[in-house]
Parts: structure tokens; C-alpha cells; sequence
């Protein structure tokens, strides 16, 4: 090998590497709604001039904790081809319970929230044991068993917020970085975590595999039973977890709140399911789409639209996401067959 040939050789591969990452990022049905949200944040910032400013983009930014959480754990059910409808439910009963605990009972935060989280493992292997063991549609199953958490919070805590919870707690959670509370960066960390599992280990491909197609994935050893069950764990586990967090940023207990978070959980899941990977559900658009709802939103609020503008616009983007999913597995099926 020549010394010419050995100041030359990289040069090519990163060039083309770079050409094909442009090439990428380019693709439509990868990234259209990232040009979209573009647009969006663009139209709002010249029609409403309070949009456009640092610290509209922080508060967009800090505020979805709790939402993007809620959706990854509807994303991880719907992974293992399950819908999980009692998350919003259980947001309300562990954000309550944590209080609660803390208030009445004198427990330590820390001793209630590893309560509420192993009261949620074990609520979302009750719902994996009906759904999974018994053949119970899961949609009947979290339904009923979300309404039965909440009859049950009522009866003992009431429906009245709540609040009082430890001070320490609830100014850790929303300390603030570069703008932003603690909470957000808690909740991107969740999503790497989630990522790294789904996309980079042996056991979160077989997941997704498992998902897609269950039959072929049973056949090849894969322990679909145990795969679908574990999903509706991970989905009570992190539906509690965003409960929790929503105690720390807010300081209080709201069960009536939380009932807000389901349409936006779908919506999310569904529309994130259009974009970085179509056709399939993840955890990068997963935070896309949820940052797109939320800029809509806030530039509807901003041009003087409040209350109902939140019901209509996600339930016309759960709508379009649902189109939009059956129109790309439809397309990828006919590419399927016409090779």
C-alpha cells in the first residue's frame, strides 16, 4: 500500500457516507413530520408573535414529561401487540397513592414511590395474567381493571387533589437546567433507555419481532406469551411512573387531571409510528410526535382557541396517524408482493 493510497482511502467513505445521510434525511416517508412540525413552528412564529420566543420553546420543551412517558409505555403494549387502556387511570391512582402515603401516613417519599412502583408491577401482571393466561382481550381487561383501580383510590383517598407532598421531592423534580426541569431530562433518559433495549439488544429485537408477527416469531423460539406479558407490565410500571413525576412538577394530586392523558398517549404512539420508522412503532418518534401535538397546541392556545382546541386536534391527529399507519403497511405489503 502507497502512501498516496493511505491519505486518500478515508476521504471517499466519509464523503459518501455524508451523501447518503443527506440523501436520508431527505426521505419524506421517514421525516415528513419533522418537515411538518418545521412548518408548523414557522407558520405560528409569523402569525403570532409571542410564538416565537426562547422561552415559548422552553416551557414546549419542560412540559411533556409526563406525557411522553404515558405514550412510551402505550408504545411498549402496543409493541407487544397489546392496547393498554388503563394508563391514564394509573397515572391518577399513583400520583394520588404517593401523596397520599406521604401525607396521611407519614411515610418517606422515597418508601412511597417504591411502593406505588411495585403496586404497579404487580397491577400490570394481574392485567397480563387475564389478557395473556386467560385469553382476555386485552382492551376489555385494562379497561375494566383501570375503572376497578379507580373506584378503589376513590374509596380509600377520595377524588379531591391533593396536596402537601415532601417539598425536597417536589423541588428536585423541577430544578431546573438550561431551562428545562429535571423531569424532562428524566424522561429522555427513560427513552434511551428504551431505545437501547428495543433497537440494540437480542431481547428487544425478538420484542419487536414478536409484535409484528407473532406466529412466525413463536415458531422460531421466541417466547411470545412471556414477551406480551412483560409489555403490559412495562406499560403499568411507566404509566406509574409518569404519575409520579406529576406529583413532583405540579406538587399535588389531581385525579380528574389525568384522564386528559389517554387520547394524547395514542396520538402520539400512532402518529410517532408515521415517522424515523414507518410503519412500526418507536420510541424517536414517539418523542416527534408528541413535540409536534404540543407545538400545534400551544399555537392554537396562543391565537386565542382554548379549552376544546386540545380534544379537537388530537383526536384529528390520533385519526390521521391511524390513516396514515394503514396506508404505509398497505404500501410496504404491495412492495412485498410485487418483489
Amino acid at each position: 500500500m502507497t502512501d498516496e493510497s493511505i491519505e486518500t482511502t478515508p476521504v471517499f467513505p466519509v464523503a459518501r457516507n455524508a451523501w447518503h445521510w443527506g440523501r436520508g434525511f431527505l426521505d419524506v416517508e421517514r421525516y415528513g413530520l419533522v418537515y411538518v412540525w418545521l412548518l408548523l413552528i414557522i407558520a405560528f412564529s409569523l402569525f403570532v408573535p409571542s410564538f416565537f420566543r426562547f422561552r415559548t420553546f422552553e416551557i414546549i420543551l419542560g412540559s411533556q414529561a409526563t406525557q411522553i412517558v404515558v405514550t412510551l409505555g402505550v408504545v411498549v403494549a402496543l409493541i407487544g401487540g397489546e392496547f393498554d387502556l388503563s394508563v391514564a387511570n394509573v397515572v391518577a391512582v399513583a400520583g394520588t397513592a404517593v401523596v397520599t402515603l406521604n401525607t396521611d401516613y407519614d411515610w418517606p417519599v422515597v418508601w412511597a414511590i417504591l411502593a406505588v412502583l411495585a403496586a404497579a408491577v404487580a397491577f400490570g401482571a394481574l392485567n397480563a395474567f387475564v389478557t395473556v393466561r386467560l385469553g382476555v382481550s386485552s382492551i376489555i381487561t385494562t379497561l375494566g381493571s383501570g375503572t376497578l383501580l379507580m373506584g378503589l383510590l376513590n374509596g380509600w383517598a377520595g377524588s379531591a387533589p391533593r396536596g402537601g407532598v415532601d417539598a425536597t421531592f417536589v423541588a428536585l423534580t423541577s430544578y431546573e437546567i438550561f431551562g428545562a426541569p429535571l423531569a424532562i431530562y428524566v424522561t429522555f433518559g427513560i427513552g434511551v433507555i428504551f431505545y437501547y433495549i428495543l433497537e440494540l439488544t437480542p431481547v428487544g429485537r425478538g420484542f419487536v419481532f414478536a409484535g409484528q408477527n407473532a406466529e412466525v416469531a413463536r415458531l422460531a423460539g421466541i417466547r411470545v406469551a412471556r414477551l406480551r406479558a412483560g409489555s403490559l407490565v412495562a406499560s403499568a410500571t411507566l404509566s406509574a411512573v409518569a404519575g409520579i413525576l406529576l406529583v413532583g412538577i405540579t406538587g399535588a394530586s389531581v385525579p380528574a387531571v389525568a384522564s386528559g392523558y389517554l387520547l394524547p398517549a395514542f396520538a402520539g404512539a400512532f402518529l410517532g409510528s408515521t415517522v424515523i420508522q414507518p410503519g412500526r412503532f418507536n420510541v424517536v418518534g414517539v418523542f416527534v410526535a408528541i413535540y409536534f401535538l404540543v407545538t400545534g397546541v400551544t399555537g392554537l392556545q396562543l391565537l386565542g382557541y382554548t379549552g376544546w382546541v386540545n380534544d379537537v386536534f388530537y383526536g384529528a391527529s390520533l385519526v390521521v396517524a391511524v390513516v396514515l399507519t394503514q396506508l404505509v403497511a398497505r404500501s410496504r405489503r404491495d412492495q412485498l408482493s410485487a418483489s
